[in-house]
């Protein structure tokens, strides 16, 4: 992907660029992962105070659910339109850091992720199993205990 870098790729979404699919080339357009960008426009890193650091994260993780996950399989057959649902995600702020989280290994439960995701659970009882489980592993202790400290746990 030399030729079409990551970041601009990224950028383009935070722009809500519809046209740079059309702007790209045949080549170009091929690689273009939809679906490695579904996972890089959910996960956003904000070095804004934690009120507003909890507002975005939770904003892009929750929009990429609602506008591209809920039907990716039967969307991933056309590539543009999933570029459009994933410039819907951004919500006009300009460009994110966009952070890439791996999927978890099997058999590597850690005990500190699990604690975490406990807590978590208690902050936000009514969030999603696997948004519990991916919160908890973006989530550092420094800021579960600002957003136990923010929730009055």
């Amino acid at each position: 992907m030399s030729d079409l870098p990551l970041n601009t790729v990224l950028s383009a979404l935070d722009q809500k660029d519809m046209k740079f699919w059309d702007r790209c080339t045949t080549e170009q357009q091929k690689k273009i992962a939809p679906f490695l960008l579904n996972r890089y426009m959910s996960l956003v890193k904000d070095g804004k105070p934690i009120e507003h650091k909890l507002e975005i994260e939770s904003y892009y993780l929750m929009a990429t659910n609602k506008h591209v996950n809920c039907n990716y399989f039967e969307l991933a057959k056309h590539p543009k339109l999933v570029w459009q649902l994933l410039c819907t995600v951004s919500p006009g702020m300009g460009k994110q850091f966009h952070q890439w989280v791996g999927h978890k290994k099997k058999g590597t439960s850690s005990k500190g992720l699990s604690d975490i995701r406990k807590q978590l659970s208690v902050i936000y009882p009514n969030m999603k199993e696997d948004e519990l489980d991916l919160m908890s592993t973006i989530t550092t202790k420094k800021e579960l205990k600002e957003l136990a400290k923010a929730s009055g746990e």
